[in-house]
């Protein structure tokens, strides 16, 4: 077994960041910030509903692409 040794400042400070990226219900909040900055600044409403996005990531890839009808 291998093992490293830590300050215990170092280790302490490690245990907390572990304990906030495990803190789903923090996440979910910053989740949640994000999409309203993103609607305040925007003025767009995403949420889980990317529909949209693949469709027109879809017909711009079609423009973009030549085609064989393009001479024609």
């Amino acid at each position: 077994m291998n093992t490293i040794q830590l300050p215990a400042a170092e280790y302490q400070k490690l245990q907390e960041e572990l304990a906030l990226l495990k803190n789903t219900e923090l996440l979910n909040k910053f989740d949640r910030l994000i999409d309203l900055l993103y609607q305040d600044k925007y003025g767009l409403f995403m949420g889980d509903f990317t529909g949209d996005l693949e469709e027109h990531s879809v017909n711009q890839a079609w423009q973009d692409t030549p085609n064989g009808w393009d001479n024609v």
